[in-house]
């Protein structure tokens, strides 16, 4: 379910949050399913547990996650993220579709290439949960 590119220049913190988000959104895992521990998930992916422990605090933090000491890390679900006023959901929408364009532009994309990416993604949407 997640996975984390070293080599990639994103923090590896906010690529398993991204990951678990992106489950969360594809209904991969839904409310009241665990996640792995802490140590588990950052054994898996080779990482320190800091980074995963920063990852479920940010998830925590957006009401996607319940995290208890001692009791592990539970999906509460994207329901609990619909509840927060439209306008910041709005914003932080509108920061992640300015920060792909960056991305898209440094790597040399044009807007029709751009465009297509987002198109093929959209298209994907309501089949099978998956993206590519």
């Amino acid at each position: 379910m997640i996975r984390v590119d070293l080599e990639s220049p994103a923090p590896i913190e906010e690529q398993v949050a991204q990951e678990i988000r992106r489950a969360i959104a594809r209904q991969e895992v839904v409310a009241g399913d665990p996640l792995p521990s802490v140590r588990q998930l950052a054994d898996d992916l080779g990482i320190h547990w800091n980074t995963v422990a920063r990852a479920y605090r940010r998830l925590r933090d957006e009401g996607l996650l319940i995290v208890g000491r001692g009791r592990g890390v539970m999906v509460k679900g994207s329901a609990a993220v619909a509840a927060k006023p439209r306008r910041e959901l709005t914003e932080r929408i509108l920061r992640f579709l300015r920060d792909a364009i960056t991305e898209a532009r440094l790597a040399g994309l044009d807007q029709t290439a751009f465009n297509d990416l987002v198109s093929k993604e959209l298209r994907n949407w309501g089949k099978d949960g998956q993206s590519s």
